[in-house]
C-alpha cells in the first residue's frame, strides 16, 4: 500500500486501485470530473505520484495551506495531526 495523489476517472469514479481516499482536495485547473487533485491510500498497482513518507505528505499539505477548523467551536486542528491520522491508514 502507498499514499498517492490522484484524480477521479473520466467517468467521475474513484480509481479501482484507491482503497481509501478523497483527502486534501485541491483544484488543479483540469476539467470536471478530473478537476481536483486528491490524496488517498492505494494498492501497489497505482502509477500516480506517491508520497515517500509522512513528512512529504505534510510538506505537500503545508504548501497548499490547508486549514482544518471545527465549524462549531472554530478550533483549528493542527495540520500535523490531520496528516498523521491519514498516514496511519497505511497500517
Amino acid at each position: 500500500m502507498k499514499m498517492i495523489k490522484y484524480v477521479l476517472t473520466p467517468e467521475g469514479t474513484i480509481p479501482e486501485y484507491v482503497t481509501d481516499g478523497g483527502y486534501f482536495a485541491w483544484a488543479n485547473g483540469g476539467t470536471s470530473p478530473q478537476d481536483l487533485d486528491l490524496v488517498g491510500v492505494a494498492n501497489n498497482s497505482a502509477t500516480e505520484t506517491s508520497f515517500v513518507n509522512e513528512a512529504a505528505l505534510l510538506a505537500y499539505c503545508q504548501g497548499k495551506n490547508f486549514i482544518f477548523k471545527n465549524p462549531t467551536t472554530e478550533e483549528i486542528t493542527p495540520l500535523e495531526t490531520i496528516v498523521s491520522s491519514i498516514w496511519s491508514k497505511l497500517g
